[in-house]
């Protein structure tokens, strides 16, 4: 069961996730839609350098703009992407083309019924990974925004989709078991669950995240 925590802003949320045991680690460069953990290319250029061996930087990011997010890739050292902003299939394809062999490219979405799956169909061959979050229309917020998706809905996804999933969408310590038995995704992935009052990412959230995840995992083997 793979684990990411996103929203990775400075080199102590780094140390944070690190520390408890993750995967990977996500980084906000990018921004279109509402969300206060967006940071500079700059910024994420030197946490990614900090980033131990065997643990996978991802830089997310809401452009789509092919040339946009290569150029992001570019400035942040960064060649694995999370498109969380939309793109279609025709800009995936082009970024594809743009990045590294080896490269890997995960597509945010998120899903009101079984009738949006076909809206995720074309990319099945275009990507190595869909992640399925939830989306605040009241904040204009695509990610991080703390809601527990429809489990149920995305079980039925991950039962049809052919690559890995991802769940996110207000994942934490004390429902992450829950959502793992019953959707049974590849990986999982936090942001706001991991965070504490001052919206910095907390060791001992990331550590019983993690813990939660890894204790669930061995269970289901």
């Amino acid at each position: 069961m793979k684990v990411k925590i996103c929203g990775i802003r400075n080199e102590s949320d780094l140390s944070a996730a690190v520390s408890a045991g993750v995967d990977a680690v996500g980084f906000l460069v990018g921004q279109i839609h509402a969300s206060p953990d967006f940071i500079l290319a700059s910024t994420a250029a030197r946490l990614a350098r900090l980033v131990p061996p065997y643990i996978m930087p991802m830089l997310v990011t809401h452009f789509t703009e092919p040339e946009e997010v290569f150029a992001l890739t570019e400035k942040t050292g960064i060649c694995n992407v999370q498109l969380h902003g939309g793109s279609t299939p025709e800009e995936v394809i082009a970024v594809r083309n743009m990045l590294p062999a080896g490269a890997q490219i995960v597509l945010g979405t998120h899903f009101e019924s079984e009738r949006d799956f076909i809206n995720v169909m074309e990319f099945y061959r275009l990507v190595d990974g869909i992640l399925v979050d939830t989306y605040d229309e009241s904040t204009d917020r695509v990610g991080g925004t703390g809601i527990v998706n429809d489990w149920n809905l995305t079980a039925k996804f991950v039962q049809e989709c052919p690559v890995p999933v991802i769940l996110a969408g207000g994942l934490n310590a004390e429902n992450v078991s829950d959502a793992i038995l019953r959707v049974r995704p590849y990986g999982v992935d936090a942001n706001t669950g991991t965070k504490n009052k001052e919206g910095a990412t907390d060791p001992e959230r990331c550590r019983e995240f993690v813990r939660a995840i890894r204790r669930t995992a061995f269970d289901l083997e």
